[in-house]
């Protein structure tokens, strides 16, 4: 991920709600962008992808990294998957590399190409290329906490405008309303939409991690580029980036670069009761025998959705009670025998 300065570690942070920076672009403003970006064959979202890409490998000071991407994903795999409501939301992981020296309608047209590459991939989600990566990076942290959301040019796709109305409620304006976030695994969130004719830009991000005038700063940024790129001349000005293409080697704590923790747990047979009893849920839960104490849960072939069973049996039929996250800093027998804290 992009190595954006960090002021906490997310590990030692536990945020109620996700932070917001909302603005908006006007819509005479948004419809020159969009005209921009029908002359130079690019959607809008890969055109404000592009953007959000600039302004994070400004802040990082490196131009090769992996963005999360929320994307819709309503697949034909039911009869009656017309009248399921749901949002039918998917991650897709997009490795970004702008080319130093080109201009911004060059990197947009590269960064559309990878768009639809991944896109075409769409059987395979964020989530499971994420366990993977971090499985072969052996680290259960977050491997791509940056994200980019866009609905921009949904309503012409479908062929439909937002409702101004809602039946016996009466009229509504979908431009009065109020967001809170809270996801996890997830750092800084872009999100972007149309809303009568004009552009919604909002920023979500665990206030805790960034230094608070930075975030502001990139917010700023951001909104400047979009509002630049109405004009005409401004997608053929090379774009300024840093030179270096991975992250420099630094000691200061950034996104993707965290204190690493080094576990010294000797092997062997579960030795306490705790463990002993952890280790049968274990064995239960992964259909394995005679697990070792120091073995990691995820090389076993557990994954998050069955850890977040094992530590819900755990905590109703055992009272021993450790935190999703917890236990991913440390997914052994031992390690969860350490945290366990008893509900007695």
């Amino acid at each position: 991920p992009p190595a954006l300065p960090l002021v906490a570690d997310p590990r030692d942070v536990r945020p109620e709600l996700m932070g917001t920076r909302q603005t908006t672009v006007d819509a005479e403003t948004w419809a020159a962008f969009r005209k921009q970006c029908t002359a130079h064959g690019v959607t809008p979202s890969a055109a404000m992808f592009t953007a959000y890409a600039i302004v994070l490998a400004r802040q990082a000071g490196h131009r090769r990294m992996l963005l999360n991407s929320l994307q819709l994903n309503r697949l034909p795999l039911h009869p009656d998957v017309h009248r399921i409501v749901g949002a039918f939301a998917s991650t897709m992981l997009i490795p970004v590399e702008p080319a130093e020296g080109g201009t911004f309608a060059e990197l947009a047209a590269d960064n559309q190409r990878r768009f639809s590459e991944s896109a075409a991939h769409n059987l395979i989600s964020g989530v499971e290329v994420s366990r993977e990566l971090g499985r072969r990076r052996g680290t259960h942290r977050p491997v791509a906490p940056i994200v980019f959301q866009s609905t921009l040019g949904m309503d012409a796709a479908m062929g439909e405008r937002v409702p101004d109305t809602a039946g016996p409620l009466g009229r509504i304006d979908m431009a009065d309303h109020h967001q809170q976030l809270r996801t996890p695994q997830v750092a800084l969130e872009v999100r972007m939409f149309e809303l009568r004719d004009e552009m919604y830009l909002v920023f979500s991000l665990v206030d805790e991690l960034f230094d608070t005038a930075a975030v502001d700063a990139m917010f700023r940024e951001l909104t400047g580029i979009a509002r630049t790129l109405a004009e005409p001349g401004s997608w053929n000005d090379p774009v300024a980036l840093p030179a270096a293409a991975d992250a420099p080697e630094s000691e200061e704590l950034r996104v993707g670069r965290y204190a690493r923790q080094d576990r010294t747990e000797e092997g062997g047979a579960p030795r306490t009761e705790v463990e002993r009893t952890i280790a049968e849920v274990w064995e239960e839960m992964l259909a394995i025998s005679g697990v070792d104490r120091a073995a990691d849960f995820f090389a076993l072939g557990g994954d998050s959705l069955l850890a977040v069973r094992v530590l819900g049996k755990l905590a109703r039929e055992k009272g021993i009670a450790v935190a999703v996250r917890d236990f991913l800093e440390a997914p052994t027998i031992s390690g969860l025998a350490a945290l366990a804290s008893p509900e007695r």
